[in-house]
Parts: structure tokens; sequence; C-alpha cells
């Protein structure tokens, strides 16, 4: 677990930040969730057609993006922090991004690699073993290191995510201004408890249910939407060492109510007029008895997130909940046939 400190002033300094180039590193988690399903994650045989993690896949194969593809489909639990530079305005550039990367200190980007490959215990980090194509790289230096990786994004950005961005800005954008007039009405307690079901908020500041272990001291606290990826990341930049930059929450934005996987049949179905496309849809699939684990894999979904959902659905009385050994098994209720569409 990740705890963020914030006291009156760091909650008081919390605001969004819009990053073109979080929005890249973003798209890359598809590669990391397809590698650890076989094949089955975003985009890939089992979503059908080209989703998003297909044009990224493409991208990578195509571009011969060998160091980002290293970065996230290795084992180890720790993405390199200088990946995602701070930014230091509400809507940072691309150009001043890629400039932080390529630019980035050599003994921070060493440190960090380092704490990539190898891990830290105490910390939580797993590490793995490095890519030939990695070491490689690396034997050219720190800075010519940063260069090629700063390069790559870049390309993947022209290829993948740039053409894209004007509606991807757009999700953003309504996302970042669902959360302001929440927080209007209801306080920023209620935005930094609904920005993931792995985000707890305390009097004492943050929890972040994650890998990572640490208790971070913070003046102020980013909160950035990403657009790809449905998990919950954080960059503490750096993570071992010293920690005077702000931690940054990468957290899923709202999905976007005119595409997305989601069905147009379960947008427009009077469930999802009432609880929401994604709640509609893992509830039409409980007319039969089914696990959280098993609902995870076919939606392709966080195990996290999907426990919310049915959270929600069960309080709601829409859900009926049983046990089988050791699995809690979740089915729908007569009231959730109210729901359903006529004929």
């Amino acid at each position: 677990m990740l705890r963020i400190e914030l006291d009156a002033r760091a909650l008081a300094n919390t605001r969004f930040v819009i990053s073109p180039l979080h929005t890249v590193t973003d798209s890359l988690w598809l590669l990391r969730s397809a590698a650890g399903a076989g094949g089955r994650g975003p985009g890939g045989p089992g979503a059908g057609g080209r989703g998003p993690g297909a044009l990224v896949r493409e991208a990578v194969r195509e571009r011969r993006l060998a160091l980002l593809e290293c970065f996230f489909t290795g084992a180890w639990t720790y993405i390199p922090d200088f990946l995602n530079p701070q930014p230091e305005q509400h809507e940072e550039s691309l150009e001043r991004e890629l400039h932080a990367v390529a630019t980035v200190a050599p003994e921070r980007l060493a440190g960090e690699i380092r704490t990539m490959l190898v891990g830290d215990a105490g910390l939580g980090i797993t590490g793995g073993r490095a890519p030939r194509a990695l070491l490689r790289a690396l034997d050219r230096g720190e800075t010519a290191f940063a260069e090629l990786v700063a390069a790559e994004l870049h390309q993947l950005w022209q290829s993948a995510v740039g053409p894209r961005w004007a509606g991807l800005r757009a999700r953003i954008d309504a996302d970042i201004a669902r959360r302001a007039q929440l927080s209007a009405r209801q306080g920023l307690a209620s935005v930094l408890a609904g920005l993931h079901p792995r985000v707890l908020h305390d009097d004492e500041g943050v929890r972040l249910l994650v890998e990572a272990r640490a208790e971070l001291p913070a003046t102020a606290l980013y909160l950035t939407p990403t657009v790809f990826s449905s998990d919950l990341h954080v960059s503490v930049d750096p993570l071992p060492g010293a920690r005077q930059l702000r931690p940054m929450i990468l957290y899923p934005a709202f999905p976007d109510p005119g595409a997305g996987p989601e069905p147009a049949s379960a947008s427009a179905s009077p469930a999802g007029d009432l609880i929401g496309a994604t709640r509609a849809r893992i509830l039409a699939d409980l007319d039969s008895p089914r696990s959280t684990t098993e609902l995870a894999d076919r939606h392709r979904l966080a195990a996290g997130t999907v426990s919310y959902h049915l959270g929600v659905l069960h309080r709601a009385g829409l859900l009926v909940r049983t046990r089988s050994g050791r699995r809690a098994l979740y089915q729908q209720t007569p009231r959730a046939g109210a729901l359903r569409p006529e004929g």
C-alpha cells in the first residue's frame, strides 16, 4: 500500500493536469495487459477487431519501438518515472514533456532503471530480467538512452495517439469538468474517494492499494485522467531516493458515452440510463451466477473495478450474493428484471 500524506496545504494545491505524454504511456499499458492475458487483452483476438490495444501493438511493431516494448512487457512491477515527467502547468505541451525525458539527469535514469530491474523489497517492488535490447541501448550511455526513449515516445504519439488526440482530449476535458462539478457540490474528498476502487481517502491523506509500499509526505497532489488503461497507476517521481516532486495519480477517465467498448445497446437500455453502461453490461451478464474473477475476465476489467460495481448493484437490491466454497457468486434478483427492455 502507498500512502500519500496530505495536509491542508497539500489539499489546497491538489489539481487536475492534462498531459499528452501521459496519454502515450497510458496506451503502453495495453501491451502489458495483452501480454499478461496471453493475447486476451484489450484489442486482442478475444476483443474482436482493431481495438486500442491492437493499434498500439501494431505501431510498436511496425516502428520497431524496442525500448517501449521492453519497459511495458517485462516481469517487473515498477515502470521508471522519468517516462512521465511532472507537468508544470494545467495543460502541458508534448514538446516540453519529450524534452524533459530526453534530458533527464543520468543518475536519476540509472537509479530508476536499476530499481526496475533489481527491485526493492522495502518498497514492495519486484524486479525482472533485462531484455538484450534494453541492455544494448544502456551500453550507449544514459544520455543517448534517454534521447532514444524520447524519440520512441514521439513516434508512438505520431502513429497511434496524436491522430486521435482531439477525441481523447474531449473525453479528458469531460472527466475533469464532471469531477470539478462534484467537488463544488460535495467537496474534494468525494472526488478523491471516487477516482478508483483502490483509492481510499481519510483524514491523513490518500491510500493507494498498489504493490508499492511507502509513505510520502506531499505538498500537492496531481490528478491525471487516463483514457486507455482501466487500471490505477501512480507516479511519485522518483520512487526511490529523494521525493521532492509531487505525486501523481493516474486514474481511468469516465467512459465516453458515445464510444468505447460498451455496446450501444447497453448505454441505450433502461438499465444503462439508470445505472450506467458498464454496470448494465455486468448486470445483464448475471442471469447465471458468476464470480468477480470470472466477470473481470469476461469483461476485460480489473477485478477491483468489477468488485466496486458489484457492490453498487448489490446495495441497490439488483443482485443476490451466495457462496460456493470459498467463492462469492452474484446473480440478478427479480428486481433487476424490471430494467430489461421489453420484447
